[in-house]
């Protein structure tokens, strides 16, 4: 993050602190959702229902039906990250009743708001890109999304396969994910967490619903059949998963970012800006659909902020940082954070070098990206 001494680095933080809560404070304005976001919660929810009602409105052919199928899905991920990723930081209403009911069309798409909440909340936001602690890098294996993770050599071809790979994700959540942190507990933010009776009952139950109305009434009702209906769930999630993580990975996992070994590497602020780059912050489409996840620094100083602000809270960080002359990193266009996602993959794709003892790091090779 450092360009400057350490006394202007200190002025920068407060500066921008005092004029990010300006923003809020001198206009009057709350930090939860505006009727932008009213509008947005809205219009989400009324994709939502009433894409699932035109299965029933009128006799649809099978291809009528797989495009409609995909159309609802949409609606999901449009869901998942307008009002999900937000109500389950606080950030939409000033009652958090209101965001606790909102959390639940996580629950309505077979993905537990519960084990979000933890997971991310505590198990990304404050270790962002730290290998180990950092929900968001673990793959499974799969992947190799850190300099500090073990090499495999399926790895080689990460860069490739994960043009595919990434359509699992939500497949992922909903038969895989859920279920690890509910009955291993194999991270290190749950592992001594007592999961109450009513969240066990809430995760399965959800899920089961969720497989019911997606999949059993169709087959029920509208008479396809068994794998037709599950071809076009299957489809359709793919798209879901591809669309979802390519709007979450190309924030953190980037060539041009730096990955700490530990949370203590870098103070609070330093941490956001050396593990963080937004990008299509000046798209208006991008500002639509993505949930405020392409403001991503602003997102990590203030998760409890309603995303609909977050492009004027990301001009006030573009500008304070230039004027401080603090790196601030933004790929203009998504191809682009697209492009460095893939190079990381790429980079660390590569079989690592071994340990150098003088400097105590993992050596990748000589080409390694600068931060």
């Amino acid at each position: 993050m450092l360009n400057a001494s350490g006394d202007t680095h200190a002025e920068f933080k407060k500066v921008l602190f005092e004029r990010l809560n300006y923003y809020f404070e001198g206009n009057r304005i709350s930090k939860k959702g505006n009727w932008e976001m009213t509008l947005k919660v809205s219009f989400a929810l009324v994709w939502w229902i009433g894409s699932y009602a035109l299965f029933f409105a009128a006799d649809w052919s099978y291809t009528q039906f797989f495009f409609l199928y995909i159309f609802q899905g949409l609606a999901q991920i449009f869901m998942f990250l307008n009002i999900a990723h937000d109500a389950n930081h606080n950030s939409i209403s000033n009652h958090k009743i209101v965001n606790k009911t909102l959390s639940y069309v996580l629950d309505a798409c077979g993905i537990s708001s519960y084990m979000w909440r933890i997971m991310h909340n505590h198990g990304h936001h404050s270790v962002m890109n730290v290998y180990g602690e950092d929900e968001g890098i673990y793959a499974h294996g799969i992947f190799r999304f850190s300099p500090h993770a073990e090499w495999k050599p399926m790895h080689r071809f990460q860069h490739i396969y994960v043009f595919f790979m990434y359509g699992i994700t939500t497949l992922d959540f909903l038969f895989v994910k859920d279920f690890e942190y509910l009955f291993f507990k194999n991270n290190v933010h749950i592992e001594h967490v007592k999961h109450p009776l009513h969240e066990w009952i809430t995760i399965i139950g959800s899920k089961i619903l969720y497989l019911i109305y997606m999949i059993a009434v169709p087959v029920l009702v509208l008479h396809f059949s068994v794998w037709q209906v599950v071809l076009v769930f299957t489809v359709t999630h793919l798209l879901m998963g591809l669309a979802a993580a390519w709007i979450i990975q190309v924030a953190h996992l980037l060539d041009i970012n730096e990955f700490p070994e530990t949370r203590h590497d870098h103070d609070f602020m330093d941490h956001i800006f050396t593990t963080t780059t937004d990008y299509s912050t000046r798209s208006r489409v991008a500002n639509f659909i993505c949930g405020g996840l392409n403001h991503h620094v602003a997102h990590h100083i203030f998760p409890q902020v309603a995303h609909t602000h977050y492009p004027k809270l990301t001009k006030i960080v573009r500008e304070t940082s230039a004027e401080f002359g603090i790196d601030y990193r933004e790929n203009r266009y998504m191809y682009q954070a697209i492009a460095h996602h893939i190079k990381l993959l790429r980079w660390l794709g590569k079989p690592p070098a071994p340990i150098n003892n003088n400097h105590q790091n993992l050596i990748l090779d000589g080409n390694a990206p600068a931060h």
